[in-house]
């Protein structure tokens, strides 16, 4: 009766990397709201720092 697949841990998971994604926007966010910047810049930023936190990530052999 039982024919689901057996619970996976987040770090198998393949949502994994959108906790990078969902920080980049939050900081993008914050940086369009707070600052003079446009879009495109915010943006940037967001992602320099959500690729920066996946960097440290994978230094520290979480991911």
């Amino acid at each position: 009766m039982n024919d689901q697949k057996p619970l996976r841990s987040f770090r198998e998971s393949p949502w994994r990397y959108s906790q990078f994604v969902v920080l980049g926007l939050i900081v993008a966010g914050l940086v369009k709201w707070l600052s003079p910047f446009g879009w495109v810049p915010a943006l940037v930023v967001g992602a320099v720092v959500g690729a920066g936190y996946l960097l440290l990530e994978k230094k520290r052999g979480v991911i």
